[in-house]
């Protein structure tokens, strides 16, 4: 699998439309800063701390970054981050494309597409052999057409409502769908309720909240990746760096412990979603053992029960089917939620880019341990 790079002519037509310099690194953050916040406003992405952490604190490496600029305006934007995956038995430098943007009002002109593959061209692009693309609805056909994108999978979105009055009167023309996601949940609204308050897991196994993690989960990795296939690496570098270090983003963490050995853990982010408070489960990684499993499952009560003192109104994960934790998602209640109610797709697509052909299961999605985690978005 190696992913075909935008043909000549098409990159010299979108040359031609574009009309835009093209310069490499941050030359101009305010720039940049104000068409983010046109792109996402409101959002923490606009906050001056953000990039900073994103781009320059990363622990796989210094941000690629692009832009695009007409006269004094930023016209286009991408950032390229670096990291490193576990791939079968080896390990690989990767990346994740992220803040692929384009000003609205230079839309239609070639820039994403542009700004993309001369990214790759970078001389600090070298060595990176794929890149993941989280894609949303405006940049997906484009990635397929244009960038040499495969689609790995469509991440399903777990969801165990905590409170459907509150759901069904923010969105009263969902009615009739949520009375049927109860119903086909098979149990009476009541179930629901109960799903979060009644312990599951474990006794044998302990929770605790922390607040940053210790060189004990570089241990917990090393046993972890033995079992795991293709995953991003998850050393105590990059737990703390995406967890505890983001300025914009507070996660509350839990650790498990058997016999007072770390077994695994859970990072939760809750956030307002169209005036509904979500918890998100961000990230819930545990040994692949029977107490592995019975802490996954006591983790995730554990963080119900958080997120219910914090006012959360829905529960939520994106996790692939067929890894363990998900066994600890549907042991507390949740389900994999209707396409009819889903907010957005979740596509995760990937391009190989390096000489060498892929790894035999690198396009295979039930060889891959994907979450929250490896997005930027939350």
């Amino acid at each position: 699998m190696t992913g075909k790079p935008a043909s000549h002519r098409v990159l010299e037509r979108a040359r031609r439309m574009m009309k835009s310099e093209i310069l490499a690194g941050r030359p101009d953050p305010d720039g940049l800063l104000e068409l983010v916040r046109i792109i996402f406003p409101g959002e923490d992405v606009g906050d001056p701390r953000f990039l900073p952490w994103l781009y320059d604190q990363n622990p796989g490496g210094q941000a690629l970054e692009l832009i695009a600029k007409s006269g004094s305006t930023v016209t286009g934007h991408i950032a390229v981050l670096p990291r490193r995956y576990k791939i079968g038995d080896g390990t690989i430098a990767g990346s994740v494309v992220v803040n692929a943007v384009t000003h609205p009002n230079f839309r239609g002109r070639g820039i994403f597409m542009i700004l993309h593959e001369e990214a790759f061209r970078l001389p600090e692009a070298r060595g990176i052999a794929f890149s993941f693309g989280f894609a949303n609805q405006n940049s997906e056909q484009g990635c397929f057409r244009h960038l040499g994108y495969q689609e790995l999978v469509r991440m399903p979105l777990w969801i165990l409502p905590l409170n459907l009055p509150k759901i069904l009167a923010a969105h009263p023309s969902k009615q009739k769908i949520g009375r049927r996601l109860a119903a086909r949940a098979a149990q009476p609204l009541a179930w629901f309720w109960r799903a979060v308050r009644r312990p599951h897991g474990s006794g044998a196994v302990a929770i605790e909240k922390i607040t940053e993690f210790e060189p004990e989960f570089d241990d917990l990795w090393a046993t972890v990746s033995s079992t795991a296939e293709n995953i991003l690496i998850r050393d105590r570098a990059f737990l703390n760096w995406r967890f505890v270090q983001a300025p914009t983003r507070p996660c509350d963490l839990f650790a498990a412990r058997s016999s007072g050995r770390l077994i695994g853990y859970l990072a939760g982010r809750t956030i307002l979603i169209e005036g509904l408070r979500w918890g998100m489960i961000v990230d819930l990684l545990t040994e692949d053992t029977k107490a592995g499993h019975e802490a996954a499952a006591s983790l995730v009560a554990a963080y119900h029960r958080h997120i219910l003192t914090q006012g959360a109104d829905v529960a939520a994960a994106l996790m692939l089917k067929h890894v363990n934790p998900a066994r600890a998602l549907r042991r507390n209640g949740y389900i994999v939620c209707p396409p009819s109610l889903l907010p957005r797709q979740f596509p995760a697509l990937v391009r190989w880019y390096a000489a060498e052909s892929a790894p035999s299961r690198f396009i295979d999605p039930r060889a891959w341990f994907i979450t929250l985690a490896d997005y930027d978005a939350v």
